[in-house]
């Protein structure tokens, strides 16, 4: 290589290199060689890494006591068990073999040492399996006590036999707290709600029953104080709310109306106390799991058995409106004490929205049910905003951000059959060619209801997954209907004004297809403006829903046109019925080859 002259520094240059290459050279023949001499600079040392922080100590392992086989088993081995009980009952008593006294002792004798068996096995350990013989055993004294008070009432009386299994629910609550097992708590609760139903005798007592849900509730929400682990029992306190309500559903459906001011009244202290079981105040140990999704349940039975025992009584029914206010105030005053209990913001957002939702309820109470239908649809669209905030919330972890997006989907889907059952009328707009009076266009309860649902299905359908898909499938099918039906309500209310072009010869109302064909408009123009956005949309899943809703709406449409309208329709509307599809059809073919070809002339 040859050097220009007077450039000495790329010359010095060219003979560091040099002997950086000589180094190397010699270092690959001899590791052992020295270092690079002085002129050689060393290469610059790597920037080291900042120091990884230590690694967090490992969670301590929980024993396995029993393998998953081995548990499948039990379970299995207990529901078989309580079946051979049930079939040996009902055999000795066929045969003859077993008396009433030496069948009902043999059944106590082996229900409770089942139980006994368990409750070792629970506290030394053993707990899954324990729970599944603790079942077996509980279950086999419920069905020992219903046989021997069914079968001879002289030898063992109802109300004696609910006593003896309340002392087995007593039994199994109490090796709940010892245990600190939530297992064996669910076990005892599922037992104390048939307890009821096994030993029912006739006849109205659902005030008794409700005080006995009082009872048991009280008792069971001692558990979790005593054992101080029960904030970690989430599906312990599903199983206790879901069964409390399902039991309060059907003893205030079936209450006489005597019942109903002392059922009213029993109901508002079994909201308090599935309150404090949700939140259980004072309890610092550990923060409830999926508190604010149990409250949204408790609250909207609360509500609606309210209502079903207040239209039993005297009272006025606007009067409902007060306890309904009041309902809105106590989960404003929630706010702060659970903002305190969870140590986060996480409670205010369902707190609000259920207080909104009782203050929109409030309004249709006092004023006129027919706006009920949408205070639902605002309720619903609350519940859908708030599942999409409570995503990006600080305090929300995805189980209970997922809880609220489940319970905002099942009230939409309740607003919109209450909706489409009770309010719209498709088939006197959308294929009748006679008018009917439907309300003031836009200006009614039935377009707002709809408009607010589908706004409600718009916010759960920008999210991912199946539910998301669902709700756009539920979005097409109510603002579709929602727009066309009420073009068709303002095509007949135009008919209806006594315009002249609307009265044949005589004076009287020309029938023709014209509402019809203006539903049939609004769902072609709703085709084709999906299938034109599809081509902008970026992602692709939304791209081919978009593209499939506007080919299913053309395709109706277009169906419709050529089965329905047509009938009893004159050659001028099927002349304007033809070319306003056929107009639709063609601009957007046009603006969808524009669209294509515009990328291509930009390049």
């Amino acid at each position: 290589m040859e050097e220009r002259p007077g450039d000495p520094e790329l010359s010095e240059r060219v003979k560091k290199l040099e002997d950086q290459v000589a180094w190397l050279t010699a270092q690959v023949k001899n590791p052992s060689a020295a270092a690079p001499p002085e002129a050689s600079p060393r290469p610059a040392p790597y920037p080291t890494a900042r120091p990884m922080p230590p690694p967090r100590p490992p969670k301590p392992a929980k024993p396995d006591t029993e393998s998953n086989p081995t548990l499948w088993i039990a379970g299995i081995g207990a529901g078989i068990f309580l079946l051979g009980a049930i079939f040996f009952l009902g055999w000795s008593i066929q045969q003859g073999y077993l008396g009433p006294g030496p069948r009902l002792l043999l059944g106590l004798v082996v229900g409770s040492g089942m139980s006994f068996g368990a409750a070792m096995l629970v506290l030394k350990g053993t707990r899954k399996l324990g729970v599944c013989v603790l079942a077996a055993g509980l279950g086999t004294l419920l069905l020992t006590l219903y046989y021997g008070t069914s079968t001879d009432p002289r030898l063992l009386s109802p109300s004696l036999g609910f006593a003896g299994i309340g002392l087995a629910i007593v039994f199994g609550g109490g090796l709940a707290a010892r245990a600190k097992s939530g297992g064996a708590l669910i076990v005892a609760l599922l037992t104390a709600f048939w307890a009821p139903i096994a030993f029912r005798q006739g006849g109205h007592h659902e005030v008794a029953l409700t005080i006995y849900l009082a009872v048991l509730m009280a008792a069971t929400l001692a558990v979790p104080y005593l054992a101080k682990v029960g904030a970690q029992w989430g599906a312990t306190r599903w199983v206790a709310i879901l069964g409390l309500w399902a039991m309060l559903t059907v003893a205030s459906l079936n209450a006489v109306a005597e019942d109903a001011p002392t059922m009213l009244m029993l109901l508002c202290l079994h909201a308090l106390l599935a309150g404090l079981w949700i939140w259980l105040p004072g309890q610092a140990e550990a923060k409830p799991r999926t508190p604010t999704i149990l409250w949204f349940l408790v609250s909207l039975g609360l509500t609606s058995l309210a209502w079903a025992l207040w239209k039993r009584s005297t009272w006025p029914p606007e009067w409902f409106a007060g306890p309904v206010l009041l309902f809105a105030a106590v989960n404003l005053g929630m706010v702060k004490p659970l903002r305190a209990r969870l140590d986060s913001k996480q409670a205010d957002l369902g707190l609000l929205v259920l207080a909104a939702g009782h203050l929109a309820l409030a309004i249709p109470i006092a004023m006129h049910w027919k706006w009920v239908g949408p205070m639902w649809g605002a309720f619903s669209l609350g519940l859908a905003w708030a599942a999409g905030r409570a995503e990006g919330m600080e305090g929300w972890d995805e189980s209970e951000s997922a809880s609220l997006r489940r319970l905002a989907f099942g009230m939409a889907l309740l607003a919109s059959i209450r909706w489409f059952v009770g309010s719209v009328q498709v088939w006197d707009h959308a294929f009748s060619y006679t008018y009917q009076a439907q309300g003031t266009p836009v200006l009614n309860g039935v377009f707002a209801e709809g408009i607010l649902v589908s706004a409600a299905w718009m916010l759960m359908a920008r999210r991912k997954g199946a539910m998301a898909a669902l709700a756009f499938i539920a979005l097409e099918i109510t603002a579709n209907l929602t727009l066309a039906l009420e073009a068709a309500r303002i095509v007949h209310a135009v008919q209806a004004s006594g315009l002249p072009a609307n009265l044949d010869s005589a004076g009287t109302y020309m029938e023709n297809r014209a509402a019809s064909i203006a539903v049939t408009l609004v769902w072609a123009l709703s085709g084709a403006v999906q299938w034109l956005r599809s081509f902008a949309a970026e992602e692709k899943g939304l791209r081919r829903a978009l593209a499939a809703s506007g080919y299913v709406w053309l395709a109706i449409a277009s169906l419709k046109l050529l089965a329905v309208d047509m009938a009893h329709a004159n050659t001028g509307i099927r002349a304007l019925a033809f070319l306003a599809v056929g107009g639709i059809f063609l601009g957007v073919a046009l603006l969808a080859n524009h669209m294509k070809r515009a990328p291509e002339e930009a390049v």
